[in-house]
């Protein structure tokens, strides 16, 4: 496994990690989310030791490879990094690039990673000769070389079309699972996250503000950077008067609520479209315009001091 205990860590001075605590296990993704300049990509270099760890413990399985005054160099730390834009030597075809990172130049690991990754009709090939997703696949299969026991994912998936990362993720996972390897996936995605993640491990402003399952971060998140994003959370000014909340939409049982709130007074509540229903009332808010969204339609409710709100309508099929 890979763990991380009560890691810290600053910049020149300024604090960018807080108290980071986790563990990733074999044969599951972990994904780390959260927003741009949260720390996800501080923690992937201090876990693959392009960094050293300041205050803290990084261990792989039973090892110590990170602390003040411990540092395990990457190359012996049995960690593969898979980057955002692949990272490949140009002048080296498929083969060459999967063979830099196998050990004693066995060339059936490296015919098995070929296979493995569906490269071996490209093996000959050079990276610019290939698409942005065959590049990523020769990252994997390079990452994978010298069969590390963690997998480090960098945002690999970030300039690929949709439908591309949808095939990535299944191999990804797939492969994971296949070799019982401890795989970190770092993005901002929420469908990374929902397609990929066994666990998850959201952070903000440095530190982690909720860990658990797809489904536990999305039903209940706990923090407000959570609820943004996943299911396009949108703000709704409203006060909270007893059991009762005041919004533009009229007034709905504080018992509605995700997190309970006990005092009275302002509330920024965060609402996705899917929290709230529409009904026929000839007394109700005026409803603007329908916009298209996939498998369902969002409509555009106007509530009272020019208060916009979308609210997911489902269609029939």
């Amino acid at each position: 496994m890979l763990r991380l205990d009560s890691i810290h860590f600053a910049y020149d001075q300024a604090p960018v990690l807080r108290d980071v605590s986790f563990t990733a296990e074999p044969g599951a993704i972990t994904c780390l989310v959260g927003p741009s300049g949260c720390g996800k990509s501080t923690v992937l270099r201090l876990a693959a030791g392009l960094l050293p760890v300041q205050q803290g413990e990084i261990h792989i399985d039973d090892r110590l490879c990170g602390a003040a005054g411990v540092h395990v160099a990457p190359e012996r730390r049995s960690v593969g990094l898979v980057f955002q834009e692949g990272a490949l030597f140009p002048h080296l075809t498929v083969l060459d690039n999967v063979r830099f990172g196998v050990r004693g130049g066995n060339d059936a690991r490296v015919d098995e990673l070929l296979e493995l990754t569906d490269l071996a009709s490209l093996a000959g090939r050079y990276p610019h000769e290939l698409s942005g997703g065959q590049r990523q696949r020769v990252a994997l299969a390079r990452a994978l070389a010298p069969a590390p026991r963690v997998l480090l994912f960098d945002e690999p998936y970030a300039n690929l079309d949709q439908a591309l990362r949808r095939e990535l993720r299944n191999e990804a996972r797939r492969l994971v699972a296949d070799l019982d390897t401890v795989a970190v996936f770092v993005t901002h995605d929420s469908d990374d996250v929902t397609a990929l993640a066994d666990t998850v491990v959201a952070m903000y402003e440095g530190g982690i503000v909720q860990t658990g399952s797809p489904r536990d971060v999305f039903d209940h998140p706990v923090h407000a950077s959570v609820a943004r994003m996943f299911g396009q959370a949108q703000h709704v000014a409203a006060r909270k008067e007893g059991d009762v909340i005041e919004t533009p939409f009229g007034n709905w049982p504080a018992d509605c609520l995700a997190v309970p709130v006990a005092a009275s007074g302002p509330l920024n509540l965060l609402v996705r479209p899917d929290g709230m229903v529409l009904t026929a009332d000839p007394d109700g808010l005026p409803v603007g315009e329908l916009r298209f969204a996939g498998a369902d339609d969002l409509v555009v409710v106007r509530g009272a001091r020019d208060t916009l709100a979308l609210v997911r309508l489902g269609r029939p099929h």
